[in-house]
């Protein structure tokens, strides 16, 4: 009398195969004889190319090394800020150009997109100062 059908035995011989093929990759190629995981695996040069590798570093997105003026800044600056993409952006630009200054980091919620986390992430990135907009407008009329 048999317990199991000839297709269910293949079955789990199949899956006790693959069980244990995954558990000889993983301790022959995966993990040192110390036990830790290797640093370099034998597939990297094959999933990495060596000219893809500097193509992702050029296309590495530039960083922000001073307060944003976010009052007067344009909006491919303000992608550079951690969490606001092109649509949020635009978001923000739409909120200047219809008047309202950013005084403080409370000011950003205004925009659809922006709540409490993100805004208490922007604060210490960005300059809130309207100073640097009239001088600006100042200096252009000055020359004019």
């Amino acid at each position: 009398m048999n317990r199991f059908s000839r297709r269910q035995f293949v079955g789990i011989l199949l899956a006790f195969a693959l069980l244990m093929t995954g558990r000889l990759v993983r301790h022959r190629m995966l993990i040192t004889p110390d036990g830790t995981w290797r640093e370099h695996l034998w597939l990297d040069e094959l999933v990495l190319a060596p000219g893809d590798a500097g193509a992702a570093e050029k296309a590495r997105k530039p960083e922000l090394t001073s307060p944003l003026p976010i009052n007067t800044c344009s909006v491919d600056s303000l992608t550079l800020l951690p969490g606001v993409g092109p649509v949020l952006a635009g978001r923000i630009q739409d909120i200047r150009a219809e008047g309202h200054i950013f005084h403080n980091a409370e000011d950003l919620r205004m925009v659809k997109g922006i709540g409490p986390a993100l805004s208490a992430r922007l604060a210490p990135l960005v300059d809130f100062s309207i100073d640097a907009a009239s001088d600006t407008v100042s200096e252009d009329s000055l020359q004019n």
